[in-house]
């Protein structure tokens, strides 16, 4: 199920965590005194929840993926943020007002803990390229971790790319218990 897929992500998020403070907030708000469910602020690399709109697997997620990825995202020359920034340029004409489309930092949270905006990049193929937004921020992101570690990057359409993507779904839960329609 995606809260499954969510739980197990969020796993792995909050061992990479280190030095994250994380704050339950009574009344959240954003500089502009907008309410908040949730906040990270870079400048004191504090994660911040509202006490009750904010204890959610959605909210903590997405706020740990800010915390996770905004020292490199703030690198304008870093090539993964090259990467997402064209990859947001390319599909954030065809995300209309959702999330996500306000700029790369949310695209990359959204992209990552919400399946309904994973959804959505899976339905649209910048350049008319039969692969996915989705396929390619995945694979962006992917080669970045295989970089990382030490390990050889895949090419997006590559045999082992895909056997990767086989293999996934022959792992994936059955449809009853995948919310699947």
């Amino acid at each position: 199920s995606p809260s499954r897929r969510v739980s197990q992500v969020a796993r792995k998020l909050a061992q990479k965590l280190g030095d994250t403070k994380i704050e339950v907030v009574e009344n959240l708000t954003d500089a502009a005194g907008k309410p908040a469910a949730g906040l990270f602020d870079p400048k004191t690399n504090t994660i911040k929840i509202d006490a009750v709109t904010g204890i959610n697997p959605h909210t903590i997620l997405h706020e740990t993926t800010h915390a996770l990825t905004s020292d490199t995202l703030s690198n304008k020359s870093h090539p993964v943020t090259k990467q997402l920034q064209k990859l947001f340029n390319d599909v954030k004409g065809e995300l209309g007002s959702v999330y996500g489309s306000q700029n790369v930092d949310e695209f990359v949270a959204e992209a990552f803990g919400n399946p309904e905006f994973q959804q959505t990049l899976a339905g649209i193929n910048p350049d008319g390229s039969p692969i996915s937004a989705l396929e390619r921020f995945f694979n962006t992101i992917g080669n970045f971790v295989r970089r990382t570690l030490g390990m050889k990057t895949k090419p997006i359409n590559s045999a082992l790319n895909q056997a990767d993507t086989f293999i996934e779904a022959m792992l994936a839960p059955a449809p009853a218990s995948r919310n699947s329609g």
